[in-house]
């Protein structure tokens, strides 16, 4: 029984090595945006995939499923810090539209900043994996 369990678990490891990116990117605390159904969707279509209208995390474990099977994580990446490059100019605006928010836009903007640098991270390992 005990042997079974260790199987599960490894497999479970190996089917989805990103599971603490999408947890991180679907948390707005952690990542700095929303990233609604609608978005995940959207960056589905545009990665030519047509998913249906589910839960967030049904979604971008789908996403990440299959970019991964095709060799595509890093494309799939790339769709993730243009969503996070848009939520910041949008962030931008706001503040300078609403001055007394500016602080807490500034703390959403610096985790997405981090989000950035984290994906921009993982393209990296990505493509040094896919390379070598």
């Amino acid at each position: 029984m005990g042997k079974k369990m260790n199987k599960k678990a490894t497999f479970h490891n190996r089917q989805n090595d990103y599971e603490s990116l999408e947890k991180h990117l679907l948390s707005t605390y952690s990542s700095g945006v929303y990233i609604s159904s609608f978005d995940l969707v959207q960056i589905g279509a545009k990665l030519g995939l047509e998913l249906p209208l589910k839960e967030r995390d049904v979604l971008i474990r789908k996403l990440f499923g299959e970019m991964k099977e095709h060799n595509r994580l890093g494309e799939l990446l790339a769709h993730f810090m243009l969503l996070l490059k848009d939520r910041t100019t949008t962030y931008i605006r706001l503040g300078n539209q609403h001055l007394d928010a500016r602080e807490v836009i500034g703390v959403w903007m610096q985790k997405a900043a981090s989000t950035d640098r984290l994906l921009k991270h993982e393209a990296q390992k990505e493509a040094t994996h896919a390379n070598g």
